[in-house]
């Protein structure tokens, strides 16, 4: 191969491998926090009861991990996952296991009632006490 093809070749292949990033993070579901309730509510309530079970969030948080973890090693490190607003916990890098405690965790402080569902109201009062420096 001639030194000018080999430079493109290369080129070429680096462009890919951006795009390919790129494309991985694009597909990642943003963090619930950041969705609008009405969405949040569509997005995860998978059994239609009017509520996010535990179990419910859960999933979501997990696909959305594996589709952060673009070089699928197991852990989310910042340049995967940049920590930020309504994020569930700025810790990096993360396992599955840790990020889905934090969101367990996240979970158990809207969950007021205690009946494992996290309603419309329980919803907006966890996040507007997010907003004010809550936990």
């Amino acid at each position: 191969m001639k030194p000018q093809s080999r430079a493109v070749a290369a080129i070429a292949a680096a462009l890919l491998a951006c795009m390919g990033i790129a494309q991985a993070q694009k597909k990642a579901p943003p963090p619930i926090g950041a969705l609008p309730l009405d969405k949040v509510i569509d997005m995860l309530d998978r059994n239609g009861n009017g509520c996010i079970d535990l179990e419910e969030g859960r999933n979501y948080t997990s696909r959305r991990y594996h589709a952060l973890d673009a070089n699928h090693d197991g852990m989310l490190d910042a340049a995967e996952a940049p920590p930020g607003p309504m994020e569930t916990t700025p810790e990096r890098p993360i396992s599955l296991e840790a990020w889905q405690d934090a969101y367990t965790a996240r979970f158990a402080s809207f969950d007021k009632d205690g009946s494992g569902c996290l309603s419309r109201d329980e919803i907006e009062a966890g996040r507007a006490s997010l907003a004010q420096g809550g936990q």
